[in-house]
């Protein structure tokens, strides 16, 4: 809203610079003809009035009357097409200048890599459309759509800009390290996408901290950049790690061409639904219209549980919990007369169990459920707003429903998807071998060490870690970070065993030594015929 508000504002701008001149004119012809002018030339004062003479030749001692020229209206000259193509030329030379500048520097800097396309294809490309448009004959029209552009393209630079002088200073070491973990969520659909051909809108999440709420904002000025913003205080809590797997499932339900309006409609679900103005319309149909409402939320828990299992439902479990407001996490909230597109905490919480059932991890699907449930023991309804009061729905009305719409997101093949199942794009779920291996690593991981493995992986079993012992949260959360090599920040690593090297003057003296057992003689051609490295046989 607030770019688009700028692009009117430059486009009234424009005409004000055209229509000004002409405005003015006519208002000062219009003052000079209602003023009538009531006072006489001093010629014609002292001029007698004479009866029209035959010659038309005054006498010589008479005085010629003459009649004052009207003075011309001051008024600004008129702007022309010329100068104002001149003028957005300065301006997108301008802004080229400023862009050309920070790209030299992201390609010369490992820690600003993520910004160079960005730079180079959507904001450079974009003014060389512009050059070429106006380097030819375009309308005033033509020339203001420019200028829109330009406004835009101008805040994209700024925002960029702001993004290079966070990895450049303070914030730097957990923008990398939050970049590595949203690149780890992306890598196995990126790498589906690239193998299958299909064409994501967004390709880059692009770490930026600010006083915001955690959140991703999807094809970010027609770029292939998503901005992944980061609250304050997001790198001392371990909680929140998981919580990126749900906001790059929300960038993949906007970038697939077609998913969100395809789903919408394999569903049979609206994408908004109004709040019920009476009892007379809370029906079955209208309850599972709900989840069209929810879908975009539905979805990214659900891709959020595929990716990271167990640790990403007992964060939501950590992040939602109202123990003193239990009936809050169960209320359907509204917005403006629109269901919000947020589904209660609670019934989030019950779907991400149904998807941890699905990936085979029934225990702590229950598990999870029953903590849930001991802290909200008050709550057995969901709540939705009617006529100022709170109408009350079963359990069973809304979760019967929830299982089918999760049933369906796990078990159906996608079109637009290659035909494949969420569950099986290759390294995409958590399944067996990977909860093998967040088990291997929560104990090294509970005990402060650095460990090797994939950055999904290593955030889960930190978490897991972390709710079994929560007095190491920190040691456990500095270990985890120090196990994740960030891009473009420097790591603390373990030392490692050096290699002894004997003495340079020792090397004579303990050859001579071996010479003198032929034993260890022997023993050394053998190993060196063994370490010796392998060449395949040559046939005539």
């Amino acid at each position: 809203m607030e770019e688009l508000f700028k692009d009117w504002i430059a486009a009234i701008a424009v005409l004000v610079y055209l229509l000004y001149p002409l405005l003015k004119r006519w208002l000062d012809r219009r003052n000079k003809t209602e003023r009538p002018s009531t006072r006489k030339e001093p010629s014609e004062a002292r001029a007698p009035r004479r009866k029209p003479a035959a010659a038309s030749r005054p006498e010589p001692s008479s005085p010629t009357p003459t009649r004052p020229t009207p003075p011309r209206p001051a008024t600004m000259p008129r702007a022309r097409e010329g100068d104002i193509i001149a003028t957005t030329q300065v301006r997108a030379k301008r802004l080229r200048e400023q862009a050309t500048a920070l790209l030299r520097r992201a390609e010369a800097d490992p820690r600003l890599v993520r910004l160079v396309r960005a730079l180079r294809d959507d904001l450079l490309g974009r003014l060389a459309i512009i050059d070429r448009s106006l380097a030819g004959k375009p309308t005033v029209s033509t020339v203001m759509q420019e200028n829109a552009v330009i406004q835009g393209l101008q805040q994209l630079l700024k925002y960029l800009d702001r993004m290079a002088a966070q990895r450049l200073h303070g914030s730097a070491s957990i923008l990398g390290d939050a970049d590595a973990m949203a690149d780890a969520c992306y890598a196995p659909l990126l790498a589906f996408a690239n193998a299958h051909g299909l064409d994501l809108r967004t390709s880059t999440p692009v770490v930026v901290s600010g006083d915001w709420a955690l959140s991703i904002v999807p094809r970010f000025a027609s770029t292939r950049v998503a901005p992944l913003r980061l609250p304050r205080g997001f790198g001392r809590s371990l909680w929140l790690w998981p919580a990126i797997a749900h906001e790059i499932a929300h960038d993949l339900y906007y970038s697939v061409d077609g998913f969100e309006t395809d789903l919408h409609e394999r569903l049979n679900l609206p994408q908004r639904l109004s709040a019920p103005s009476s009892e007379r319309e809370i029906d079955p149909a209208w309850l599972r219209q709900l989840f069209g409402a929810w879908l975009a939320e539905v979805f990214a828990d659900t891709v959020g549980t595929l990716m990271l299992g167990p640790a990403y439902v007992e964060t939501m479990r950590r992040a939602f919990r109202e123990p003193d407001s239990a009936h809050r996490t169960s209320a359907i909230f509204t917005s403006n007369g629109w269901i919000d597109e947020h589904p209660p905490a609670r019934l989030r919480l019950y779907m991400a169990s149904r998807v941890l059932h699905h990936l085979g991890r029934h225990q702590e699907a229950d598990s999870l459920w029953a903590l849930w449930e001991a802290e909200h023991a008050e709550v057995g309804l969901y709540y939705l707003p009617l006529a100022g009061q709170w109408v009350g729905l079963s359990d069973e009305s809304l979760h019967a429903l929830a299982d089918s719409i999760v049933d369906t997101l796990l078990g159906q093949s996608w079109p637009e998807l290659a035909d494949f199942q969420l569950m099986n794009i290759p390294g995409f779920a958590y399944l067996h071998a990977e909860h093998a291996e967040t088990q291997r690593l929560r104990a090294e991981l509970a005990r402060g060490e650095t460990v090797r493995a994939d950055i999904r992986w290593i955030m889960a079993a930190a978490v897991l870690a972390a709710s079994e012992q929560p007095v190491l949260h920190n040691s456990i959360l500095d270990a985890a970070r120090r196990s994740i090599i960030g891009i473009g920040t420097e790591k603390r690593r373990a030392e490692e065993p050096k290699a002894v090297r004997p003495p340079t003057g020792a090397i004579g003296d303990t050859l001579v030594a071996s010479l003198r057992q032929p034993r260890a003689i022997r023993e050394a051609i053998i190993l060196g015929e063994a370490i010796r490295p392998y060449h395949a046989p040559r046939w005539r």
